[in-house]
C-alpha cells in the first residue's frame, strides 16, 4: 500500500536588522523508501548560521538514507555530526560561525518505523495511530548556552525510534514558535491543522499557514518563526 502524505510549511523572518536574513531552514526529502523532514535554526550570534543550518539539513538527509535500522542510533548521531563538521571545515576554519540547532523526523516507509532526532531547541511533536508518542523542546542548559552543532562541546543528537501501524502526524517548529505554544494544547493544534488544511486547495496551503502564524503569534520574541506539519492519509 502506497503511503501518501500531506505537507504544509511556512517560515517567517523575525523582527531584526534588514541585513540579517531568516536563519531558519526547512528541508524535506521523499521517495518510495523515505520521508525525511528536517528543520534547522541557525544561531543569530553566528554570522554564517544560515549556511550552517542548510548544511545540517543536507547532512541529515544524506546520512539517514545510508543508515541501517539494525545499527545503534548513536551511530547515526555521529555520522550526521561528522558530515556536518567536514562540510563546514571545507569552507572555513571557524566552525562556531556556522552554529545551528536541528531537529528531524525520518519515516522508513517499508519498515513502518520512525526516527526522531534533536540537537538544540527545535520542537518536535509526533502522533502515531492516534496516540502521542513524542513531544520535546529542549531548553538552554544551566550555562544559558544553546545546545547546537558547532558549539565545541561535542553534544549528541537526542534520538528515539518508534514503529507505527497505519497513520502518523507530526510537527516541527523553531523556538520562535515553540516558545509561544502551550504543551497541553499541542494535540489540539495537530487536529486543527489536519481539519483545516485538508479542505484548502493544495497550492494555497503554505500561504494559509503563513497567514495563520502571522495572525496568531504574539511578539513574545523577535526570532525567526518556522514550522512544518505533515500527516499521512488513509488509503
Amino acid at each position: 500500500m502506497e503511503l501518501k502524505t500531506t505537507i504544509i510549511q511556512a517560515s517567517i523572518r523575525g523582527d531584526k536588522h534588514e541585513a540579517i536574513p531568516n536563519q531558519d531552514y526547512i528541508n524535506v526529502f521523499e521517495n518510495d523508501e523515505f520521508l525525511i523532514t528536517t528543520v534547522s535554526d541557525g544561531l543569530g550570534s553566528s554570522k554564517n548560521s544560515l549556511e550552517g543550518a542548510q548544511i545540517a539539513c543536507k547532512s541529515v538527509i544524506d546520512e539517514i538514507q545510508n543508515f541501517q535500522l539494525s545499527s545503534e542510533l548513536q551511530f547515526l548521531s555521529n555520522k550526521i555530526k561528522e558530515r556536518w563538521k567536514k562540510e563546514i571545515e571545507s569552507i572555513s576554519s571557524i566552525i562556531s560561525d556556522y552554529r545551528t540547532t536541528n531537529s528531524f523526523i525520518a519515516v522508513f516507509k517499508k519498515e513502518k518505523k520512525i526516527i526522531v532526532g534533536q540537537i538544540g531547541d527545535v520542537l518536535v511533536s509526533l502522533r502515531m495511530d492516534g496516540l502521542f508518542r513524542y513531544l520535546e523542546s529542549t531548553s538552554k542548559d544551566f550555562s544559558n548556552e544553546t545546545v547546537c552543532l558547532g558549539s565545541g562541546r561535542d553534544e549528541n543528537f537526542k534520538l528515539a525510534l518508534f514503529e507505527f501501524g497505519h497513520t502518523f502526524d507530526f510537527l516541527i517548529a523553531t523556538d520562535g514558535i515553540a516558545d509561544e505554544l502551550q504543551t497541553e494544547k499541542i494535540e489540539t493544534l495537530h487536529d486543527y491543522f489536519k481539519n483545516k488544511f485538508q479542505n484548502i486547495e493544495e497550492s494555497r496551503r503554505n500561504d494559509a499557514l503563513k497567514c495563520d502564524l502571522e495572525e496568531f503569534l504574539t511578539e513574545k520574541n523577535n526570532d525567526d518563526k518556522s514550522m512544518i506539519f505533515i500527516w499521512s492519509n488513509k488509503n
